[in-house]
Order: structure tokens, then sequence, then C-alpha cells
């Protein structure tokens, strides 16, 4: 008599397949690098068939996309909840740069492995522009609920975003430090560009 499936067991057996696969690829992006996850590599390492890579992700860019959406759940990457409660635009920066702070931390081994492999960092271009999407959004958010102004945007974007952030770690500064810093020069700015007509 052939096995019957539930539709339910037949879909956690896809997720569990696809999740195989993304975590594979991961690995291999991590140790070998983007070129070296082909879709046999892939398949060996996921325990899967060739095909069964193609059926749920058909082109490279489709597993690179999955790959990054995977590191930036499993990283923590803050959404807008992280506003929730916070009465004042000032509070809402300091949480944006604490938890930007720790998003960077948690994810530094991957902006580690981007740096080392140009072929990856092309790859990810669409993931990369939703990400930098997302922080502009949340950037916003943090200046003004509904989004504010433009150029506070754009000024509490840089501050706190990630190239100061890693210059900052790079010249020999603590995390906290760092945010510290981004909050000596981003909040005076904000407080006297609210009180300027």
């Amino acid at each position: 008599m052939p096995r019957r499936y539930t539709l339910a067991k037949r879909a956690e057996q896809l997720t569990a397949t696809r999740t195989r696969i993304v975590e594979a690829t991961l690995a291999i992006y991590r140790e070998q690098g983007f070129a070296a996850a082909t879709t046999h590599a892939v398949a060996r390492a996921a325990d899967v068939a060739p095909a069964t890579v193609r059926n749920h992700f058909p082109t490279p860019a489709d597993l690179a996309a999955a790959a990054a959406d995977a590191i930036l759940a499993d990283t923590g990457l803050p959404g807008a909840e992280i506003f929730e409660g916070l009465p004042g635009q000032a509070a809402r920066v300091e949480r944006l740069a604490r938890e930007l702070a720790a998003f960077f931390e948690r994810s530094t081994s991957w902006w580690q492995v981007l740096q080392r492999d140009p072929d990856l960092a092309a790859a990810w271009g669409g993931p990369e522009a939703r990400y930098n999407d997302h922080l502009s959004r949340l950037a916003a958010a943090a200046v003004e609920p509904g989004g504010g102004d433009a150029a506070s945007t754009a000024v509490v974007l840089t501050m706190v975003g990630g190239p100061l952030y890693f210059a900052l770690r790079g010249a020999g500064r603590t995390s906290h430090e760092t945010v510290e810093i981004e909050l000596a020069l981003i909040l005076p700015w904000l407080a006297r560009r609210r009180r300027t007509p």
C-alpha cells in the first residue's frame, strides 16, 4: 500500500529540505566562496539530488538571495518593533544605534566573508538593496514615526549605519564606545535641527 502524505507533512518536508539546502550553501560560501557553491556541490552537501536544489532554487541568484535572507534572519536584523513604547526622537535614535551595533556584532563574520569574496558581494546585490531600504525605513522611523525628513534620515543612517560603525571599531573602539561616539555626534545635531524653523 502506498504511503499517504498529509499536506501539512509534505509542507514540513519541503521546508526542511529548503532549509538544509540553504544551510549547505552558507557553509560552502563561508568555507570555499561563492564560486564553489555549484548546484552539484550544494546537492552533495545537503544530501539531496541536484534536481531538488534546482526545484527549490531555479537559479544561483535565487539561492544566493535565500542565503542572504537566512543570514539576516539568523543574525536578528532589527525591525520597527524596536521603537515601540519610546516617546521621543532621541530615545528612538539611541535604540536604533544600540540595536544596529548589536546586529553588526552578531553578523561580523559574514561581513568578513563578503569582503574577501567579491563574487558573493555581487550575487547579493538584490538582497543588499532590500537591506539598505530596510535600514533607511528604520532611520526614518527613528527620526519621526511615519517617516522623518529626508536630510535627518540620511544623517541618522550615516551616523549609525555600517560604515561609521566599522570604521570606529577598526580604530580600536569597543562596540559600546562606538555607539556613544555616534550618539554624541548625532543627538545634538538633531536637537538643533528640531529647534531651527
